[in-house]
């Protein structure tokens, strides 16, 4: 009887000692697996941390501003002074007017863009630049998506 209670007594103690040391080994891998798949998941997430809105003119104008422009402005050069001055008026008012006539048409075709600064989980800055009116406000989370900010 006493044999069997000794091994018994050191079986339980085995099943214990096994028991104990187990659960800390589980919990540990569950957690450091928990850990690398969310520090993968989150190497394109990040903050947002600024946004400025801006608005840049066309690159290029069809050329009705700068054409309506040279025709206003060769008008209006024409009824300044009288032969050869006249001429070089109209010269003047239709050159002038061509070029405000394309400013005005660049403006008027003007796009807004936004630079949206992001601190990345990895501590670095990125800067996006969307095009429209900002998407997100200061503090909102994000994640980069084929180089594309979507909220998180």
């Amino acid at each position: 009887m006493n044999k069997i209670s000794a091994i018994g007594a050191r079986l339980a103690f085995v099943a214990a000692f096994a028991a104990a040391g187990a659960a800390p080994l589980t919990a540990q891998a569950a957690q450091d697996h928990h850990q690398k798949a969310s520090h993968a998941r989150c190497q394109n997430c990040g903050t947002v941390v600024s946004t400025r809105t801006y608005e840049r003119a066309a690159e290029r104008a069809s050329g009705l501003g700068a054409g309506g422009g040279a025709v206003v402005g060769g008008l209006l050069g024409n009824q300044v002074g009288s032969g050869n001055g006249r001429t070089l008026a109209t010269i003047a008012g239709a050159v002038g007017g061509a070029y405000a006539g394309n400013r005005v048409e660049r403006n008027m075709h003007k796009t807004t863009y936004t630079d949206v600064r992001v601190r990345m989980a990895n501590g670095g800055y990125r800067v996006f630049t969307e095009q429209g009116n900002p998407r997100f406000g200061n503090g909102d989370r994000v994640r980069v998506q084929q180089g594309r900010l979507i909220r998180d």
